[in-house]
């Protein structure tokens, strides 16, 4: 499906739109301020903001042996960009068409269908199969008789805040800078599934949570986390990403503790965000050595969220 008939059905009111485009993973501290300039712009001029985001990363549909874990899949993107404030949020498929259509052309496209009156971008962005600079798409925006605005990118620590950025922090289990980035815990979640029941049978029973291998793999090991249940409770919670080394290995694994709870959550959503990395992932002699520190690992975390309110 091409570039208009996947944007055809949003819905345009009063004839003019605000239009921001990329990928968007993360919707981090950089994207935010992308899209609340985005908002601003659409409420000064009186019209709609509309952000497009592809559902797959560009770069991994040009160079299928590059395909980058995401931080997010699209539909929790999605949402994500919504609550920015932004009117419509339109998932694209970067098909065949998209990737080969010139900058000037999809910016056309975008007029056309949408009534494009402002266009939103990165001071670092580029466009298009041919790869428009920012210098080069306000050529086009004179031409075609849009107005573009840039936005400078968002520094921390001095470094400009970027998805791989974070991705790099996860992949070390810094979850704090990774969140100073985001601008929010970072969250992950899963169906819960039936395991081996081994932690149980240690005392610290556990939901095992299905992951996509799509998505970031944080630093393997344990985490203070709160646990985000399906009723809408938020706990405190040890949470493990490793491959069970002790027990005989068991790639993958996701699994949550949550102190003095024992409620049935088998085939139920839940998710956790990220408070601290407690420990990275190690092989014990035996089990009684591996569930000392367990112990010891819900101790720490006990203490970590002694002060700590849940969030709203």
């Amino acid at each position: 499906m091409g570039l208009q008939q996947q944007i055809a059905t949003i819905e345009n009111t009063d004839g003019t739109t605000c239009v921001t485009v990329g990928t968007f993973d993360g919707v981090h501290e950089g994207h935010q301020a992308l899209l609340r300039t985005l908002v601003e712009t659409a409420n000064r001029n009186n019209t709609r903001s509309v952000a497009l985001s592809f559902r797959q990363p560009p770069r991994s549909i040009i160079d299928p042996s590059h395909q980058t874990p995401q931080l997010y899949d699209a539909e929790t993107r999605s949402t994500l960009i919504e609550e920015q404030g932004i009117d419509t949020v339109q998932l694209i498929d970067f098909e065949a068409e998209i990737r080969v259509m010139p900058a000037e052309e999809f910016l056309k496209t975008l007029q056309g269908s949408l009534g494009m009156t402002h266009l939103i971008v990165g001071e670092r962005a580029v466009m298009g199969h041919d790869r428009k600079t920012v210098d080069e798409i306000t050529e086009i925006a004179n031409r075609n008789g849009f107005a573009l605005h840039t936005v400078p990118p968002v520094i921390r620590n001095g470094q400009i805040v970027s998805s791989s950025l974070i991705r790099s922090a996860m992949a070390t289990g810094d979850v704090k800078s990774a969140a100073d980035m985001l601008g929010r815990q970072y969250e992950r979640g899963g169906r819960v599934h039936r395991g081996f029941g081994v932690a149980r049978e240690m005392g610290v029973p556990t939901a095992n949570l299905q992951w996509s291998r799509q998505l970031v793999m944080p630093a393997k090991g344990i985490y203070a986390t709160w646990a985000k249940l399906p009723d809408g409770r938020v706990l405190p919670s040890a949470t493990y990403f490793g491959d069970n080394p002790t027990l005989g290995g068991n790639l993958g694994t996701f699994e949550v503790h949550i102190d003095n709870f024992d409620e049935d959550l088998y085939d139920q959503k839940m998710s956790v965000e990220f408070i601290d990395f407690i420990r990275p992932d190690q092989e014990f002699d035996n089990v009684d050595e591996l569930n000392q520190a367990i112990q010891s690992d819900v101790a720490k975390i006990n203490k970590i969220f002694a002060n700590l309110k849940p969030p709203n």
